[in-house]
């Protein structure tokens, strides 16, 4: 699941992703808009925080497009 983050992230415009298994960030520009979080995993649980996003964009949004991508 990592290593397709990492592709997916980096793919983007600006795309940087550090990270493992356990924790790390990532940013990445879209639309000419900067998107950047951190994420957690512990067993199943993955949380991720994003830190910086576009105004026009809701967190309910990127949360959605985040389960669809995580397959959940």
């Amino acid at each position: 699941m990592i290593e397709q983050l990492k592709s997916a992230v980096e793919a983007q415009t600006d795309g940087l992703f550090q990270g493992d298994t356990s924790a790390g960030e990532f940013s990445f520009s879209a639309k000419g808009f900067e998107l950047s979080g951190d994420y957690k995993i512990n067993g199943d649980n993955v949380s991720v925080s994003i830190i910086k996003k576009p105004w026009l964009l809701s967190c309910r949004k990127i949360e959605s497009e985040i389960r669809k991508y995580l397959g959940g």
